[in-house]
């Protein structure tokens, strides 16, 4: 069992990498948890970087923005310090026999704080990163490696915001072939915390059901798309 599982793991690692190597496209942003890295929007004396690329400076209401953000993050990682702080001595108190049931189901359902919103000038246009053959497009600006080479034209930004969108519905499309080939072979165990759980008969009473919903619903293939030619690779 755990040589199939490890095989499956490669098969589906192997399969995505293959298909997305080339034209991968990356989103970060603020890191609420305050783990370091140069991922998504940084501030540093007031000045904007992306992906550890300079942006601009921050205008006068976006520095006040940017307090405001600072102040409900440090807010934000209290609450959440102190609801794990709850739901551990909870726990602690349940294996020791001290409290019951109920309470400790109600903590298991209390939901985490919502982390902040972010600042507006870090959006998912600013941060996120498309690889090509060659270069690398962000924040609708061309790069070779770090180098500026210029911004996309009226023309290619259309064609970036086609291919975003003709991406994002092929990536749907793979990650849920891939799924339902994992729940072909483990129906509902492909839920890694239910992998090695004993629910043979729930099982396979959903994959039945999964292979009568195939039979009656064909999904059509989406096909990668592709990608625009804003550089030429030359090997």
């Amino acid at each position: 069992m755990k040589i199939l599982f490890c095989l499956l793991l490669l098969a589906i690692t192997a399969l995505e990498a293959g298909v997305v190597k080339r034209y991968n496209k990356r989103f970060a942003g603020f890191n609420v948890a305050g783990i370091g890295g140069n991922a998504g929007c940084v501030v540093v004396d007031n000045k904007l970087f992306a992906n550890s690329f300079f942006l601009r400076e921050l205008t006068t209401e976006e520095q006040r923005e940017l307090a405001q953000y600072i102040e409900d993050s440090n807010r934000y990682k209290e609450e959440v310090k102190e609801s794990l702080e709850e739901r551990r001595k909870g726990w602690q108190l349940a294996r020791d026999g001290k409290e019951d049931s109920k309470v400790l189901s109600a903590l298991a359902e209390k939901k985490l704080p919502k982390p902040p919103k972010k600042p507006s000038f870090c959006s998912a246009g600013d941060t996120t990163q498309y690889y090509f053959d060659g270069c690398m497009v962000q924040n609708d600006k061309i790069y070779v490696g770090r180098a500026y080479v210029r911004d996309l034209t009226p023309d290619e930004v259309t064609q970036l915001k086609t291919f975003d969108a003709k991406m994002t519905a092929y990536q749907k499309y793979l990650s849920s072939t891939i799924q339902k080939q994992v729940d072909s072979l483990f129906g509902e165990k492909s839920n890694l915390f239910n992998l090695f759980a004993d629910t043979r008969t729930e099982a396979t009473s959903q994959a039945s059901d999964d292979a009568t919903a195939g039979a009656t619903t064909t999904q059509a293939p989406v096909e990668a798309p592709e990608p625009p030619h804003f550089c030429v690779a030359i090997y």
